[in-house]
């Protein structure tokens, strides 16, 4: 039930840690930057005015900094196409796999090796094909039943087509992955695994209309589909439509504006569908050369059908907000400090408001030593039928991350991972303590 001594725990450590960098294992629901950081919680593949995952990964380099780009990072070739390959192998003990209160807790050992590919195929200099592709595979020692079943695809895989016309960049991307990690869905208690297949197909124009004014505009398809009859009533769609115009003021100063609109449908007739609209004003500010900051904030709107079984009636007419400020303060240390406010699809309800707070950072201790620390708080609460109580938590995470260059191609980690959820509902508070042996072998 609620705590206010974990609000201040969590509060002290904001100081002292940041973020888990652990590239391809993505079963630690975290997410490796190629520009900047990363952050411990994924952004939702269901709202554009977050950057999807899939397009920020970069994960052919584990265990190097986060500006390794271009051509370096991709360590083999075949002919024009440029590839990067790493194996991977990880020992993980999980003292709560269930997400279960205390006294139904499961606990276990389990092996998981893995691949990870990045590539990319230049058919020109205007013309880029690149295909990300994330794979492993989860071996429990003493409760199999939650043993992958198939192979388990990273977040980070997308195929992804760019060609130039002029000063319009077209680009064709489709994303997916195959998860179990019930991690990435707050309001879930209680279960150890959530397996779903996501897919996002879409187009993205971008015009440079002159040095100042550019325009982006594009349409997603996304797909939501879950292997457990348990959560048959979340398998939806949601096509979405956005437009970004934006105006560079100065060579480090651009404003404009981000609007989209949202058809989600779910597949069984239970939950409600719905349609959201987000409008709201962005600043993009190089503040310093070491220091950027990305601000966005506006008006959100989640109108439902009520054509569903969840007896739900409630619309959101709020505010959605996103910032990001980044900051390198020397050569061997970066962090950045990030929030994020919307309402997302519920689970049982029609929708629930998140708050999520977070600071990473990433010190290189030696030349061959990073220690990754984060730490993230978020809030959410869930809409309800009239006259019932919606769930209310907060939710609690810490990570520290050590990683070991022991060659150019040999890679060793060590990873520790505390979540703590506290709800208002009786039997939905649980604790989690994750840690994980690596290595990871580039080619």
């Amino acid at each position: 039930m609620k705590s206010t001594t974990h609000r201040f725990l969590a509060a002290g450590f904001i100081f002292a840690l940041g973020s888990l960098n652990v590239f391809g294992q993505e079963y630690f629901s975290t997410i490796a930057t190629p520009s900047d950081l990363q952050q411990v919680m994924p952004s939702s593949v269901e709202t554009p005015y977050q950057t999807n995952p899939a397009e920020r990964v970069d994960i052919s380099t584990p265990g190097l900094p986060p500006e390794t780009s271009g051509a370096d990072k991709y360590n083999m070739a075949l002919g024009p196409v440029h590839f990067g390959v790493a194996a991977g192998v990880g020992f993980e003990y999980n003292d709560n796999i269930n997400l279960a209160p205390s006294g139904h807790k499961i606990s276990d050992f389990a092996f998981r090796p893995s691949l990870t590919i990045d590539s990319t195929y230049q058919f020109s200099e205007l013309n880029t094909l690149r295909f990300s592709l994330g794979a492993s595979y989860a071996k429990y020692l003493r409760h199999s039943e939650f043993d992958t079943r198939g192979i388990l695809l990273s977040p980070n895989s997308i195929l992804a087509f760019t060609v130039h016309v002029s000063n319009v960049a077209i680009t064709f991307k489709d994303r997916f992955s195959y998860q179990e990690d019930p991690f990435e869905l707050p309001q879930a208690s209680g279960m150890a695994t959530y397996r779903r297949f996501e897919n996002s197909v879409g187009i993205q124009i971008d015009w440079a209309v002159n040095e100042m004014f550019k325009l982006t505009g594009g349409y997603d398809h996304y797909n939501l589909w879950t292997f457990d009859r348990a959560y048959d009533s979340l398998q939806r769609s949601v096509d979405t439509f956005y437009i970004k115009p934006s105006y560079a003021v100065t060579s480090s100063l651009s404003v404009g504006v981000n609007a989209s609109v949202s058809l989600v449908n779910f597949t069984e007739a239970i939950q409600n569908n719905g349609t959201n609209y987000m409008v709201g004003p962005f600043v993009d500010y190089a503040i310093t050369q070491n220091t950027h900051l990305y601000a966005e904030a506006g008006y959100q709107g989640f109108d439902f059908d009520n054509n569903g079984l969840v007896f739900d009636s409630s619309n959101s007419k709020s505010w959605y907000a996103r910032v990001d400020l980044a900051n390198r303060l020397s050569e061997n240390f970066s962090q950045r400090l990030s929030f994020t406010k919307a309402a997302e699809v519920g689970y049982g309800t029609n929708f629930y408001d998140l708050y999520h707070l977070e600071y990473a950072a990433d010190w290189k201790i030696t030349e061959n030593l990073t220690l990754d620390p984060s730490l993230f708080y978020e809030h959410y609460k869930a809409s309800a039928p009239v006259h019932q109580t919606g769930e209310s938590a907060d939710r609690y995470g810490i990570s520290l991350g050590l990683r070991y260059i022991l060659t150019p191609s040999i890679t060793l980690g060590l990873d520790y991972r505390y979540i703590f959820k506290d709800s208002n509902l009786p039997n939905l508070d649980y604790r989690q303590n994750l840690v994980l042996l690596s290595a990871y072998y580039n080619f």
